[in-house]
């Protein structure tokens, strides 16, 4: 099967906690970062809508190493699937990502994000 992707994806395996818009601002839900790119990410989380979720934006907050420093990755829902365990394996894109956040993201991206 050819990859379609304008971007290789980095595997990875980071728990956090997501919060999707037009849900409530207290609803945060455990999800997993399943792979990585400059351009975007995809996760897996429960969640009993799958096909409302496409187009909504999507704040994914990623635990780290001390109270320093936090991280917190942001854009729009662009695909989703159910996987056979009933998750939902959802597609990200960053949008509107200034120059300074692109280079983080590409660093990110890259490895750095596994040390956490």
């Amino acid at each position: 099967m050819e990859d379609r992707r304008r971007v290789p994806r980095q595997s990875g395996s980071w728990r956090g906690v997501c919060s999707i818009e037009g849900e409530s601002p207290d609803r945060w839900r455990e999800c997993h970062v399943i792979d990585m790119s400059e351009l975007g990410l995809g996760i897996e989380f429960q969640h009993v809508w799958p096909s409302d979720l496409v187009g909504r934006r999507i704040s994914v907050d990623l635990p780290t190493v001390g109270a320093s420093i936090k991280i917190v990755l942001e854009g729009e829902i662009r695909s989703t699937k159910t996987s056979s365990n009933g998750f939902v394996r959802a597609g990200i894109e960053f949008v509107g990502l200034s120059e300074d956040e692109e280079s983080i993201v590409e660093v990110l991206a890259l490895g750095s994000l596994g040390a956490i």
